[in-house]
Formats: C-alpha cells, structure tokens, sequence
C-alpha cells in the first residue's frame, strides 16, 4: 500500500530543517539529526534524512523555518521509514503528537495560516 494513500488532510510542499532528535549517546548528549521536509501538514510530515531512524519511536524534534526566523519544539512517532531514490538518503513519515511542553499549538495555527494564504 503506498503510504500517500493514507493521508486523510491536505499537505503543504513547504521546505524546512527538521531536527530530529534521537536517543543520547554514551556519553550523555543526544545525536541529532538534521533532515528536510517535503511535505508538512497539522498532523505530520515527510521529510528526506541521510539515514534510516527506527519506525515506532516517540522522538523530539526542531522544526524550523528559516525564511519567518521561527522554530517548533514537536513530539513525533516515526510510522514509516525507507530507502529514498537518492542513494544514501532515506524517506521518513512523522506523526506529530499534541503533547505538552511543545509547540504543536502554534505549529497548527502555523499550517493553518499558510492553507488560508
């Protein structure tokens, strides 16, 4: 099944850093990630990362928008990862989770602000 066949809300093509942030190290700091997204939406996104994370994880991650100067600290879940075209590089789906603590309200008013535009 082709995962674009479960979306259930509309995606915007916007282009942002993702930070993601997996698991600390042995030495106490945590490995980030830095990947791009190719799609976002309310709810999700999809973003391109120079390596496979493991699906089924609850992640923290930085989403940012260079162009407006903001940022968003979101809680994710990884549904689904796999190899990208582009040899090296991996296709990941994020589903975002409103949690406290982060910045999911204003990520949503964010996506709504720029379906309305």
């Amino acid at each position: 099944m082709n995962n674009n066949d479960q979306r259930q809300e509309f995606r915007l093509d916007n282009q942002l850093t993702v930070i993601i942030e997996l698991d600390s190290s042995a030495n106490g700091e945590p490995t980030l990630v830095v990947t791009k997204s190719l799609d976002i939406s309310a709810n999700g996104m999809r973003v391109i990362a120079p390596q496979a994370i493991a699906t089924d994880i609850i992640l923290r991650c930085c989403i940012r928008d260079a162009d407006n100067d903001r940022q968003f600290l979101v809680v994710t879940e990884v549904k689904w990862c796999r190899p990208h075209t582009t040899e090296g590089d991996y296709l990941i789906g994020l589903s975002l989770f409103d949690s406290d603590g982060t910045n999911i309200v204003e990520w949503k008013e964010f996506i709504a602000q720029h379906c309305a535009s």
